[in-house]
């Protein structure tokens, strides 16, 4: 099961509501002649051959660390608030879709888990002036910056709105109709529903954002919970699943909400995520569900038999937790499942019994979250407790068997596109639906995008 993690205030130390530098320019020294081969001779001999570390397998020794090498990013940024927060979701906004030119712009919504329950936060961000990553001189001649432009004019600024929040926020969803109506699991035991709209508009007119109360509540879950989720097909149905092994289907109703009587309640332990199919046969009416007792299922809500699923995998990660989920938005019957022992694996829905159509137990430690790919159907991002967050490609394989390659090289599956490290206890990520191939991860040590 994914464990919550309060944080102190040394955990963020000096935080800030800006974008940290995401590289450090070097002053600038005399030019020296070189011969490049003779150097790279040299460093061989002295180094001996080169080798690709392995993170989970070989140690960073005392006085060593990893740095980030801007050439292999398009774009990287970093960001800070108050108190780290362990969800995020995306906010739909009306700049057009599929965006890939510079400088972007991000509208987030976060909740924190600060170390007194007076002090959380439910923040509204506006993430702007983010501009390609310096290549260190390795730009090609369209993406070099005008000289006349200062320093200033591309540096990535966050603006941010917030309001307070009865407890630690668990996690955090914004509907995909109306991104202002966002819904917080609580630590409380609470399931909120806010109307952010005075925040979203005052990150672009300026000016303050008033405080604001719960436009709903539910108070039927016995514990708290983590798993959650907007219908992207009707507007305002919503689940809601707890430690308390239920799942509730939340109906609009006039004045706000209508929970079903009857809650789906075939899990025997917590249920750690829920989310609504996507994309083909029912999606409408069809949900999946995820738990401690090792468990992946799948419901359908016109069914009145809530003990019984219409899909079930009894034991889909050998023993472990299944932590988080996600269904494919491109192969509607395609969903992948994350474990507590690091492995993520792909199920087709229509024909589970047969196992696993992809099945990766790479990362050492449990994963906390996944999510397809808005529109290539073979990519997908999954975050571990390992402090990385890998990108995967299934359509990828091994097209250099009996190559030599750096020692090392054989710990990395043919599918593993990238490795992103640098962020500290990873808690979820998201691909942003309008930004291209845009990952965006929340951690104890803050926000990457």
């Amino acid at each position: 099961m994914v464990k919550k993690r309060k944080a102190s205030a040394q955990d963020v130390e000096d935080a800030v509501l800006e974008f940290e530098e995401d590289c450090h320019e070097e002053p600038e020294e005399e030019e020296e002649v070189v011969d490049a081969e003779a150097e790279a001779n040299d460093e061989e001999e002295e180094e001996g051959a080169k080798m690709i570390w392995r993170p989970g397998v070989d140690a960073i020794e005392d006085g060593e660390q990893l740095d980030v090498e801007p050439g292999t990013y398009d774009m990287l940024h970093l960001a800070q608030v108050e108190w780290p927060c362990l969800s995020l979701d995306v906010l739909r906004d009306d700049l057009g879709a599929q965006r890939a030119s510079y400088p972007m712009t991000a509208y987030v919504v976060a909740g924190s888990q600060a170390s007194r329950t007076e002090d959380n936060r439910l923040y509204v961000m506006k993430w702007h002036k983010l501009y390609k990553t310096s290549k260190d001189g390795r730009e090609d001649e369209d993406d070099e910056e005008s000289e006349e432009e200062s320093e200033d004019e591309h540096e990535a600024a966050l603006e941010s709105k917030s309001t307070p929040h009865p407890g630690g926020v668990n996690r955090v969803r914004a509907m995909p109709q109306a991104g202002h109506i966002v819904a917080t699991w609580a630590d409380t035991g609470k399931v909120h529903m806010w109307n952010l709209d005075a925040h979203r508009k005052a990150l672009d007119k300026g000016g303050a954002a008033p405080p604001v109360k719960p436009i709903f509540t539910n108070e039927s879950h016995t514990e708290e919970g983590f798993a959650m989720d907007f219908s992207p097909h009707e507007t305002g149905r919503f689940l809601s699943g707890s430690n308390d092994s239920q799942v509730m289907l939340w109906e609009p109703a006039p004045g706000g909400w209508k929970i079903q009587a009857e809650p789906f309640k075939a899990h025997k332990s917590s249920v750690e995520d829920v989310q609504w199919k996507k994309l083909g046969n029912s999606a409408q009416s069809t949900f999946a569900s995820c738990s401690a007792d090792g468990s992946l299922k799948v419901w359908d809500v016109r069914e009145k038999e809530r003990k019984k699923p219409a899909m079930k995998v009894a034991d889909a990660h050998g023993g472990s937790d299944v932590n988080v989920l996600s269904w494919s938005p491109m192969v509607g019957e395609l969903i992948v499942t994350g474990a507590d022992d690091g492995g993520f694996k792909i199920w087709d829905t229509r024909h589970a019994a047969a196992g696993p159509m992809a099945n990766f137990l790479w990362h050492r430690q449990p994963v906390t979250s996944v999510d397809w790919h808005p529109t290539d159907e073979t990519v997908l991002a999954v975050a571990s407790a390992d402090d990385s967050v890998s990108l995967w490609d299934m359509a990828v394989e091994d097209d250099a068997p009996g190559r030599e390659a750096p020692q090392g090289a054989d710990h990395f599956p043919p599918q593993l596109l990238f490795l992103h490290q640098g962020q500290k206890e990873p808690k979820e990520l998201r691909w942003h639906p309008q930004l291209a191939s845009v990952c965006i991860a929340t951690a104890a040590s803050g926000f990457n995008i």
